[in-house]
């Protein structure tokens, strides 16, 4: 059983909640590093198997992922800000309708690091329809990928 935990707030927003046992500076690199990112993004439901990340404000990323099926998707973004606790971008699956504003913040607490992650989407039905997807399992399952990398010796 994961430990993210998800929840659906107002009409709009999913919040994302989970705990690591690094300090922010490794969580955020893992996941704003493309050669970390493919390590652990797609859980066991998907491979990443391509990351790019342009890391500052009005720069872009993608991930291209691989089902075991060989269906192949892509989500796209754009950064709005970019800070050491604080990211915020665009979220869009390709050839999807509707993108996501989403708003992650990390808090350090004895070496743990705290993550929250709000998705907001333009409408209750973009929403529900994301959510429908078993988007939090798939997120659960790829943070839980995210907590065992970290705890290789730390060395991401």
């Amino acid at each position: 059983m994961s430990k993210l935990k998800v929840s659906l707030e107002g009409s709009t927003d999913v919040v994302m909640v989970r705990e690591f046992d690094a300090p922010i500076r490794l969580v955020r690199q893992a996941m704003t590093t493309p050669e970390l990112i493919t390590q652990w993004l797609g859980g066991v439901r998907a491979t990443v198997v391509s990351a790019k990340v342009d890391l500052r404000v009005g720069g872009a990323f993608r991930y291209l992922f691989r089902r075991h099926d060989g269906v192949e998707f892509a989500i796209s973004g754009v950064y709005r800000e970019v800070g050491e606790a604080r990211l915020a971008h665009t979220e869009r699956m390709e050839g999807m309708p509707g993108e996501a504003l989403v708003t992650t913040t990390f808090t350090e607490r004895d070496g743990k690091t705290v993550m929250q992650l709000v998705m907001r989407f333009a409408s209750a039905d973009v929403r529900d329809a994301v959510v429908g997807t078993g988007m939090a399992d798939g997120a659960g399952e790829s943070y839980d990928s995210l907590e065992h990398l970290l705890a290789q010796g730390r060395q991401v």
